[in-house]
């Protein structure tokens, strides 16, 4: 795999439904080669990007721990039986296989840098939701950073 640059402008979003208040643009996929690991053991990674209010039903990671950025805004992440409030540079870890959720409490939209150090098909299931283009607000959150 040779190097390669991603400028905001040619992201492709994607809501795992019509009713996600949220949507993801991958930055670093197994397809993409960018990792040696075969696609299950694969790192990806991608931009969250989650409207004032939204809350991220309760999930888990088998296997994989997910480590996240704030890149803009406020989240506080509910995990196990403690939750985090985390701003604008802090960096959050959520162990594998820990029970979580997480919500934008507003007034803004959030935008989180994440991490997910065991793909396990996650990507390819994302790229089976809906497309959503970044909007112009997005693009310019992302070229101030």
């Amino acid at each position: 795999m040779l190097p390669r640059i991603i400028h905001p402008e040619q992201l492709q979003g994607y809501r795992f439904n019509d009713q996600d208040h949220c949507f993801l643009a991958l930055l670093s996929s197994p397809a993409d080669g960018d990792d040696d690991r075969g696609s299950g053991e694969a790192v990806s990674l991608f931009l969250e990007i989650h409207d004032p209010c939204d809350r991220v039903p309760l999930h888990t990671h088998h296997h994989s721990a997910e480590f996240y950025f704030v890149l803009r805004g406020t989240v506080i992440f509910h995990i196990e039986e403690r939750s985090i409030t985390a701003n604008t540079g802090d960096f959050v870890v959520v162990p594998a296989d820990a029970i979580h959720d997480f919500e934008n409490p507003g007034p803004d939209r959030l935008y989180l840098l994440t991490v997910l150090n065991r793909d396990e098909g996650f990507s390819e299931t994302l790229r089976r939701g809906v497309p959503t283009a970044l909007e112009p607000e997005d693009l310019e959150v992302l070229r101030s950073l």
